[in-house]
């Protein structure tokens, strides 16, 4: 494709704003829906595209839900996040997939903080029940790619540190379903013992992941497409290659002594009893959240 062509895309895509649709995201256990930018703030159209090129790319296709932070079995009130969206499902059993798993390719980082200040340019809800928020590698807010989280309550202390909901699950059930089910530690059998991103995977019977199958839009906007997003995406990430391959050698060295398959850089979310602690457990390479 040209470079005129690819422009050309970008300009005919940035056209459309892309709110408030929904995306439907069928697991293995359910189906919930995704509402993106439900009050329709413009502030939030960085994070939106990013999940809409996502999705229109398929690269949420056949992806594990890795974190079920339970704290309590007993009380679904005290459960903190659900995370999900930063690694491929196979294979999608626990004996195999510490063993096989591999990162979903990401896309350039959504942009909260044009000035680069550290902080985020803008006043957004906050993470409530049901908001849905990118993970983040410590407390670089421009940092969220594809992993994202399900706050399961009441969870304002993380509006301060960079995290910022841009969708909202309206229809908590498939959710709470998830959270009921059992949930083992895998990270051990990831080479990292005690790495949040493994410590609370949920399964269902044998030992079977939690898996998203497919994410498909079931309400949007006339205006709406997956082509501005795409296309943008795709032109920052290719502008960037260079810069992308240079990092990519640079954590390949420091996680040497790391199986190959387990070598997946992360982003996470802090401890809620700790929430100074931004556990910066840089092992891995495609993004993560916290849990427990």
């Amino acid at each position: 494709m040209s470079r005129f062509l690819l422009v050309a895309i970008v300009l005919l895509g940035t056209c459309t704003v892309a709110m408030a649709q929904t995306l439907r995201f069928e697991t293995n256990v359910g189906d919930f829906d995704m509402v993106l930018n439900p009050n329709d703030d413009p502030n939030l159209q960085p994070l939106v595209d990013n999940m809409v090129a996502y999705v229109g790319l398929g690269r949420y296709h056949f992806t594990a839900i890795n974190r079920a932070v339970d704290r309590d079995n007993d009380n679904p009130a005290d459960d903190f996040v659900l995370q999900m969206g930063g690694f491929l499902a196979f294979q999608p059993t626990t004996g195999m997939w510490p063993q096989l798993a591999s990162a979903v390719e990401r896309l350039p980082e959504a942009i909260v903080d044009e000035n680069g200040d550290g902080n985020v340019d803008f006043d957004s809800i906050s993470n409530t029940r049901g908001t849905v928020s990118l993970a983040l590698a410590g407390s670089d807010v421009n940092s969220g790619t594809s992993s994202f989280f399900i706050n399961l309550g009441n969870n304002s202390s993380l509006d301060s540190q960079g995290f910022v909901p841009f969708a909202e699950i309206q229809n908590m059930s498939t959710i709470d379903t998830i959270m009921g089910l059992d949930q083992v530690d895998l990270s051990n059998d990831f080479g990292s013992p005690g790495n949040l991103t493994f410590i609370d995977v949920p399964v269902v019977e044998e030992d079977r992941l939690v898996l998203i199958r497919r994410v498909t839009v079931v309400e949007a906007d006339d205006e709406f497409s997956f082509v501005g997003p795409i296309a943008t995406a795709l032109q920052e990430q290719n502008l960037g290659s260079d810069s992308s391959a240079l990092s990519s050698l640079s954590t390949s060295s420091l996680s040497s002594d790391i199986p190959a398959t387990s070598a997946l850089m992360s982003t996470n979310v802090p401890e809620p009893s700790a929430l100074w602690l931004l556990a910066p457990l840089a092992l891995w390479g495609a993004s993560r959240m916290r849990r427990r």
